[in-house]
């Protein structure tokens, strides 16, 4: 009877596929194989945050406005930087590059949030003890030293 239940539970394991996977992986973890000087992953780290500030500024938009408010604002601000580099890299016109980021933020957002409520379910919090604190870190990090320089 053991062997049967111990049987049963790896299969459904197996064909159940894990209910918490993750939509994404950390930024950190994404750029762990890029060449520095890869600027389309430089691009899409910026992309990444400027999603993680929209998936923010909509969790905290009833509890603190304010919060939210900063948060639409960093979101834009790191899709602006996203969109720079873009254009130059890229050669289009900077219109085309902010659109393109624009659409691409708010995709991200999309996975954040998606992640953000496996993660609420699984430990009661949007975003602690999974990839999304280490992006905020991360994100924190690059708007302190390289956008509000």
């Amino acid at each position: 009877m053991k062997k049967l239940f111990s049987t049963i539970l790896v299969i459904c394991s197996l064909l159940g596929g894990n209910a918490y996977a993750n939509e994404m992986i950390s930024i950190e973890k994404y750029l762990s194989d890029k060449d520095p000087e890869d600027h389309g992953a430089t691009i899409y780290s910026l992309i990444r945050c400027s999603g993680l500030e929209l998936f923010f500024a909509k969790i905290m938009q009833e509890k603190a406005p304010d919060v939210s408010k900063l948060s639409k604002e960093q979101s834009g601000e790191f899709a602006l930087f996203a969109s720079k580099l873009d254009s130059i890299i890229s050669k289009r016109k900077f219109e085309e590059s902010a659109k393109n980021m624009i659409n691409s933020s708010q995709e991200i957002m999309g996975y954040y949030i998606k992640d953000g409520i496996k993660n609420w379910n699984k430990t009661g919090s949007y975003f602690l003890e999974s990839y999304i604190d280490e992006d905020r870190l991360l994100c924190d990090y690059i708007y302190k030293t390289q956008i509000k320089k």
